[in-house]
């Protein structure tokens, strides 16, 4: 048995059992935790699983990893080049000879419907992708296509690649009421919508036009299932039922020892954390407080359990390696001090938070060591409780969440774009924190292109987040897998929010 740490590499050798031969040979099955009510409409896309299946029937301009060889990176995808032609300008040559599922053209007026579409303030979207300040999108030729910003964006290309820029079928969309969009993908992707089965699975078919094979693609459906409960999605994979799914690290042993099963784990962008609502507990308003409740944390304990003991993914604030600030360190377990900060704070019997609201299944266990720890210095925390689907969607368009955690994952992996997350702008944030020397750092290094003045900038930025913190910073979540070892061409996507579907196949 192959067991792969903190790597981006899997081969894979034996057949599955419990299948069907044609099954085993042509089928990949894929397991979420979550369920996916917008499959369609890339740019609404809110839960992981959304963006997971989305990414297998639409594709950005430019994408950001290689599935085959692990390799992160800006790529092309849709657009083959691009050009900078000033500060506020920007040309994309796009890839000649694709056509959208229903057979449609890919061209520069599909661009620019599509991002049009996600960019009209009335567009009910939430997606980070809509503060970037593009004014125009002109078609040159039906090849090329022109973004024109009001002020310079020097990670346009990062920005182009998520779900919020995804390329969508003008002819399908224009007139298509949102409802229906929900649920009617049209893309340019590896699949094609066969079947959705709600609350259950997506089925999707191979597009055998799709321009990115290569000689040892030969998966015919890509079926992605949606199994809460993460106990029964591990049984299904182990059973044989099923190909992939994320596990959590008390599993490893198991995987090991199945000698049809390998165990992956890769590295990530994604960060668990704890936010705070400073409108919902006033106590939280103090950054001493805050401070506190990170100091009551014993991060090194909260790895050892559910990180694999890989203390180097502490972490220090939100801002993502390699940008992390040089001179900044994790947050000590110094419960004494956390208690001494309290008192000073008005609180030296502590206080109460009602709920920890936890947002994905993931985050579960970390929420509940959360509590723990807040407790041993006074801070009581009456419930940690899952949140159903449609109640998380409501209060994170509200901004109504209690203190919740969560992962989060700003996979553009740039210093503007991590630090997005806290920006009080975000239609999603529920911290309520607001910074004005951290909005003006924000916006300059958003339109700033000189590397050393946007580092003094990313710098200032994690300075306010350390003294002053939204959040509970804990550890970049390692994320493991258990794949079936007929499986070959999976490296995970470092962000958990897509795959690089293309890139799977199965061994003869």
């Amino acid at each position: 048995m192959k067991h792969v740490t903190l790597t981006a590499t899997l081969a894979a050798g034996l057949a599955l059992g419990g299948l069907s031969a044609a099954y085993a040979q042509t089928t990949v099955t894929y397991i979420v935790n979550e369920r996916a009510d917008i499959l369609g409409d890339p740019p609404r896309n809110v839960v992981f699983a959304e963006q997971y299946i989305s990414k297998a029937m639409f594709e950005p301009l430019v994408f950001d990893f290689d599935g085959r060889t692990g390799e992160s990176g800006i790529r092309p995808a849709l657009a083959t080049h691009w050009e900078i032609i000033d500060d506020n300008t920007w040309h994309f040559f796009l890839r000649e000879g694709v056509t959208f599922h229903n057979g449609e053209p890919f061209n520069a007026e599909a661009v620019k419907f599509s991002i049009e579409r996600h960019l009209d303030p009335d567009f009910p979207s939430t997606d980070k992708f809509r503060d970037v300040p593009i004014t125009e999108v002109n078609v040159i030729d039906d090849y090329t296509v022109e973004f024109v910003t009001d002020t310079p964006v020097p990670i346009l290309p990062q920005r182009l690649s998520r779900n919020g820029a995804f390329i969508m079928a003008p002819g399908h969309y224009a007139d298509l009421p949102l409802d229906e969009a929900a649920v009617s993908p049209v893309g340019t992707g590896p699949y094609k919508l066969e079947e959705f089965r709600r609350d259950d699975r997506v089925i999707m078919t191979k597009n055998e036009d799709w321009w990115g094979w290569d000689e040892n693609s030969n998966i015919d459906r890509l079926v992605i299932r949606m199994i809460p409960e993460l106990s029964t999605a591990f049984s299904e994979v182990m059973a044989g039922n099923a190909d992939i799914v994320r596990i959590t690290p008390d599993l490893a042993d198991v995987v090991e020892a199945d000698p049809n099963v390998d165990l992956v784990v890769a590295p990530t962008l994604v960060r668990a954390v704890t936010i705070f609502n400073l409108d919902m507990y006033p106590e939280l308003q103090d950054p001493r407080v805050r401070v506190a409740l990170n100091l009551a944390i014993d991060r090194e304990a909260m790895v050892d359990a559910f990180a694999f003991g890989q203390h180097e993914l502490i972490s220090t604030t939100l801002i993502n390696p390699p940008h992390e600030h040089p001179d900044l360190e994790p947050y000590p377990y110094d419960p004494d001090r956390a208690r001494e900060l309290l008192a000073e704070a008005g609180y030296p019997d502590g206080f109460r938070i009602d709920t920890i609201d936890v947002m994905i299944p993931d985050s579960f266990e970390y929420s509940e060591a959360v509590a723990q720890f807040w407790g041993q210095i006074g801070v009581e925390v009456g419930e940690v409780r899952r949140l159903e689907s449609s109640v998380m969607r409501e209060r994170w368009a509200a901004r109504t969440l209690s203190v919740a955690s969560f992962a989060w994952s700003a996979a553009e992996n740039t210093p503007e774009t991590d630090a997005w997350a806290v920006h009080d702008d975000r239609q999603t944030n529920s911290t309520h924190w607001v910074r004005e020397d951290f909005l003006d750092a924000y916006r300059e290094i958003t339109q700033t292109v000189d590397p050393e003045r946007r580092e003094e900038l990313n710098r200032k930025m994690q300075e306010i987040l350390y003294e002053d913190p939204p959040w509970v910073y804990l550890y970049l979540v390692p994320a493991a897998y258990a794949v079936s070892n007929r499986i070959e061409g999976y490296n995970p996507h470092p962000s958990l929010l897509v795959e690089d579907w293309g890139s799977l196949y199965v061994s003869e």
